[in-house]
């Protein structure tokens, strides 16, 4: 294999893992804990967000509802209006009667303060 090539290809691979190594850090706010809680058809999702980053954030959370096929039976949202860098916070969407809710997911946007 000519030189020239082995240094093209060592650029393209330096480049790549940067992206990707780049990419990892990307998300400054993370979930962790949540879990549905069920009583009859009544169900909520509770768990907690954390700021990794150093800046305040405003966060909304969608909640998405499904039942055992898949198909959505419900959503809700809730909304952090500051969350400060470092910082986490216990999370809880408003309980609500959802027959046949099975599973869930949590969808969310942010932006900068």
């Amino acid at each position: 294999m000519p030189r020239s090539r082995i240094i093209v290809l060592l650029i393209a691979l330096g480049f790549a893992g940067f992206v990707f190594y780049s990419l990892l850090g990307n998300q400054p706010i993370k979930i962790t804990g949540q879990r549905m809680e069920q009583s009859g058809a009544t169900v909520d999702v509770a768990g907690r967000v954390e700021n990794t980053s150093r800046s305040p954030e405003a966060i909304t959370l969608e909640v998405h509802y499904y039942d055992r096929q898949g198909r959505a039976v419900g959503q809700d949202t809730v909304r952090i209006d500051r969350l400060g860098g470092g910082e986490s916070q216990e999370f809880r969407s408003p309980k609500r009667e959802i027959p046949g809710a099975a599973t869930f997911s949590i969808y969310m946007n942010h932006e900068r303060n």
